[in-house]
């Protein structure tokens, strides 16, 4: 009696089982719409049981709305695509249903599509370049150029509210030496707000390139993720009180500060080279080698150059670069005092 139970709930546990949909959304917002225009929605449909899954019908509520599925069988572990093509006829939001039928449950799927028909509608790429689910700002990396010990400089990041809620901009792991001011505090659906960054040069660690990634929040609570960072940098420069006699005996450092390292081919990395020439009367020191990129790495031969003296400045620039954020260039510190900052760009096609 026992060996019967077990067979019958081991036959019932495979049937339960069969054929299971997985949709990949029940709610799509389809956001703003021109008039007169069709948008479609596309909506995933994985089997994630162990027989074929049969998508046997999908209806709307409106004629407005138009949907295509194959009815073909859905193999086990394998996705198929509805898709719904929304005729936008009538100005102001919608709310619009499509219901899906299938072999899997005899209580059909409802899914929701939502979105706005106006009469011309705003291209945010431009101004807005940089998306966060329905967060949109004006930049992924700021930048804080030619700082000196003591000063206050300002940024500022655009922030556009592209949801249908309420939303409270707020940046996550700023370092100590950094600020952050949004106003207004609360974005209304639609409505763009300033973040104003203040950098405080005096609590900087280091001299040259300081860098930072912060994160913008989508909700109160939450978490760090690759997708919502910010990078930061900012590049404090040496202090100099010379004399007119010690400026006639300092260092110059001559350098280009622009490289061309080709056209990409492949997964090989581009290398080049650039020549530092101390052409000045006392010896030049270069206090820090940095990058703003890390597909960029660079090594110099020597660091102390009497007059005269040269050194050979290499640079390689990872296949990958191309993912990171911020512009590819190069910073040299050094005791020149009228070229203490060299900033080099590297270009590659």
């Amino acid at each position: 009696m026992r060996t019967l139970y077990t067979l019958l709930a081991a036959c019932f546990a495979l049937t339960a089982s069969a054929q299971r949909a997985k949709f990949s959304a029940t709610e799509i917002d389809m956001g703003q719409i021109s008039w007169h225009t069709e948008a479609v929605a596309r909506i995933e449909v994985k089997n994630t049981g162990n027989r074929p899954l049969l998508i046997t019908d999908v209806t709307t509520d409106c004629g407005c709305t138009v949907v295509n599925f194959d009815k073909a069988p859905i193999a086990p572990g394998h996705t198929s695509v509805i898709s719904a093509t929304y005729d936008a006829e009538t100005l102001g939001t919608f709310a619009k249903y499509i219901t899906v039928s299938t072999n899997a449950s005899d209580a059909p799927t409802d899914i929701l599509l939502t979105g706005c028909v106006q009469t011309r509608v705003i291209d945010y790429s431009q101004q807005f370049p940089f998306k966060v689910d329905n967060i949109l700002l004006s930049t992924d990396h700021i930048e804080f150029d030619d700082v000196n010990k003591g000063d206050l400089p300002q940024q500022t990041l655009l922030v556009l509210n592209n949801g249908k809620q309420n939303y409270v901009p707020e940046l996550m792991h700023l370092p100590p030496y950094l600020t952050a001011i949004c106003q207004p505090e609360v974005l209304r659906p639609g409505r763009i707000g300033r973040i104003t960054l203040t950098l405080d040069s005096r609590l900087l660690p280091n001299l040259g390139v300081n860098r930072a990634s912060i994160y913008i929040a989508r909700f109160p609570g939450d978490k760090v993720r690759q997708a919502s960072e910010i990078e930061l940098s900012a590049t404090l420069l040496p202090q100099f009180n010379l004399t007119e006699q010690q400026l006639q005996q300092s260092p110059t450092a001559v350098i280009p500060t622009h490289i061309d390292l080709g056209k990409r081919t492949g997964k090989k990395n581009l290398k080049g080279s650039l020549t530092l020439e101390n052409q000045g009367s006392g010896v030049l020191h270069v206090s820090a080698l940095q990058v703003y990129n890390p597909g960029i790495s660079v090594s110099l031969s020597k660091s102390t150059l009497q007059p005269g003296e040269k050194a050979t400045l290499k640079i390689k620039l990872a296949a990958v670069s191309s993912t990171f954020k911020g512009r590819r260039r190069i910073l040299l510190i050094t005791d020149d005092p009228k070229n203490s900052k060299i900033a080099i760009d590297v270009v590659a096609q």
